[in-house]
C-alpha cells in the first residue's frame, strides 16, 4: 500500500508542476510579446522561438529540482542530527525526480512555446 501512495504522491506533484510551469511560462510569454515581435521580425523561425522558451523552462525546472534536493538533503542531516531516526534518500528517487521535473517543465512549456511561435509579428510589435 505504501507503493501506490508514494506512486500517486509523485503523479499528484508531477501533475501540479506541469500546471505551475505552464501557468509561468504563459504568463512570461504574454509579458514578452513584444520582445518576441522583434525577434520575429528578424526572421527567427517558430522552431527557435520555440526552443528558446523551452530552453527557460528545462532550466527553471532543473534549477528547482535541485533545490528540492539540497532542501531534502539538509533537512535529512538536521533530522538525523537532532533525532535517532536514520533517513535514507536513494539516488534512485533524485533521479526520478530529475526527471520528472525536466518532462514537467518541458510539456509545461510547450503550449506557451507554440503559442508565441504562432505570433504574428506586426501584431506582437503592436503589443502593450
Amino acid at each position: 500500500m505504501l507503493n501506490v501512495f508514494l506512486k500517486v504522491v509523485v503523479g499528484v506533484a508531477a501533475t501540479i508542476s506541469v500546471l505551475v510551469i505552464l501557468l509561468a511560462m504563459y504568463t512570461t510569454v504574454t509579458e514578452r510579446t513584444r520582445q518576441i515581435g522583434i525577434l520575429k521580425s528578424l526572421g527567427m523561425s517558430k522552431a527557435a522561438i520555440t526552443w528558446v522558451i523551452e530552453q527557460e523552462a528545462i532550466l527553471v525546472s532543473v534549477l528547482g529540482v535541485f533545490a528540492g534536493v539540497l532542501l531534502t538533503l539538509l533537512t535529512r542531516f538536521a533530522v538525523m542530527r537532532s533525532t535517532s531516526l536514520v533517513v535514507d534518500v536513494e539516488p534512485k528517487w533524485i533521479a526520478i525526480s530529475l526527471l520528472i521535473g525536466l518532462i514537467g517543465g518541458s510539456i509545461g512549456a510547450l503550449y506557451p512555446a507554440l503559442r508565441a511561435a504562432r505570433q504574428d509579428a506586426v501584431d506582437a510589435l503592436s503589443y502593450e
